[in-house]
């Protein structure tokens, strides 16, 4: 092994975001795959947050791109500032930021009845916090509304496929 090879001191970074919103049915999905999982709430909405982040990648990071290209700045500086201090500390934009393309959660809302959970702060590598705050900015919604609709996404497109046959097998009877 090459000795002169620096490696990077990895530690996941937090996204500090004190609660979520949840509809009662999706609380309950929830609730019975953390029991039969034995994961946490917290550990589960950070998995739903990564994969939506790594099935979507592409479009946050050009999205991450044209914005640091309109405030004239390398795309390093954007993703140091953006992880280290947040969006807020960019410098102002230079250009005009045309032709953003829809936003993926564009067509998720929350159902009326979604509850208010407590969830404290969720892990992400340096990419993946900074394309969630760019989401975030660029989806016109918060942080907590943001994380919200993609635990929807997510529990809409997965739950019958991935995860209701792992909570039914709890029961011996439904083994076939």
């Amino acid at each position: 092994m090459d000795e002169n090879i620096e490696i990077p001191e990895l530690m996941a970074e937090r996204f500090v975001i004190s609660y979520y919103y949840l509809s009662p049915q999706d609380a309950e999905r929830i609730e019975a795959f953390r029991d039969c999982s034995g994961d946490s709430e917290k550990t589960l909405i950070t998995q739903y947050v990564r994969g939506w982040l790594g099935r979507n990648r592409d479009y946050y990071l050009d999205l991450a791109r044209k914005d640091a290209a309109a405030r004239e700045i390398s795309f390093q500086q954007w993703g140091e500032t953006v992880v280290n201090q947040g969006i807020e500390a960019l410098p102002a934009y230079r250009q005009a930021l045309n032709n953003i393309p829809p936003s993926p959660l564009r067509d998720v809302a929350l159902a009326p009845s979604a509850e208010r959970k407590a969830l404290n702060y969720i892990s992400l590598g340096k990419q993946n916090l900074a394309l969630l705050r760019v989401g975030v900015h660029y989806d016109r919604d918060n942080a907590i509304g943001f994380v919200s609709r993609i635990v929807k996404e997510h529990l809409d497109r997965n739950w019958e496929k991935l995860y209701a046959s792992q909570v039914a097998a709890e029961n011996f009877e439904n083994w076939k």
